[in-house]
C-alpha cells in the first residue's frame, strides 16, 4: 500500500513539475498580446506572436523556476511609419501590470513621448528600464521615475533630456545628446 502512495506522489509531482515548466501563465500570455497593437515588430522585423509557450518567444525571457515573464525586449518594435515620427506616442505602461515578475523592460528607440493611465505603477518590480532613443518631454516622463520604486537601472541616452533627474536620493545623470 505504501507503494502506491509513493507512486501517486511521483505522479503528481511530474504532473505539476510539467505544468510549471510550460512556461508563462494564460494571464500574461493574454497580456502579452494586448501588447500587440503597440509593438508589432522587433529590431525592425516583424514579431513571432507564436502559438505555444510564450517563453520561446525571442523578445521574452522567463524565470526558469517560475515560467514567468522576467525581461521584455521591445526595442525599435513601434511600427513608425503607422505612427506621426515627430509627433511620437505616449505609453500606458499599465499594460505591463501582469508581469508579476517583470525586472527589465527595453523600450528603446520606440518615439515614447511618455505615460498615461498608470495607475498602480508602483507595484512593477522593474528593476531595469530602457527607455533610450526616445522622444521624451519634459516634466510630465520625469514625474513617473519616482513611482518605479525598484528601479535600480535607468537607460535615457538620446532622448532629448538634459540635465539630472534626482530619483530616490540617487542622482542619474542624463545623456545629453
Amino acid at each position: 500500500m505504501e507503494y502506491w502512495k509513493l507512486v501517486w506522489v511521483f505522479v503528481v509531482a511530474f504532473l505539476f513539475g510539467g505544468y510549471q515548466s510550460e512556461g508563462s501563465w494564460e494571464i500574461e500570455k493574454a497580456a502579452l498580446f494586448q501588447l500587440k497593437p503597440f509593438f508589432p515588430l522587433v529590431n525592425g522585423e516583424g514579431i513571432s506572436w507564436g502559438k505555444g509557450n510564450c517563453c520561446r518567444w525571442d523578445w521574452v525571457e522567463c524565470s526558469t523556476s517560475s515560467g514567468r515573464v522576467t525581461r521584455l525586449f521591445l526595442e525599435n518594435s513601434c511600427d513608425l511609419e503607422k505612427k506621426d515620427i515627430n509627433l511620437g506616442w505616449y505609453l500606458n505602461i499599465s499594460l505591463f501590470l501582469p508581469f508579476e515578475e517583470l525586472k527589465s523592460l527595453n523600450l528603446g528607440g520606440n518615439n515614447i513621448v511618455g505615460f498615461i493611465h498608470n495607475q498602480g505603477i508602483k507595484r512593477l518590480k522593474l528593476e531595469i528600464l530602457d527607455l533610450s532613443d526616445n522622444i521624451l518631454s519634459g516634466n510630465n516622463i520625469l514625474s513617473h521615475f519616482t513611482e518605479f520604486t525598484s528601479l535600480k537601472t535607468l537607460f535615457l541616452k538620446n532622448c532629448g533630456l538634459q540635465g539630472s533627474i534626482d530619483i530616490l536620493k540617487k542622482t542619474i545623470e542624463v545623456d545629453q545628446t
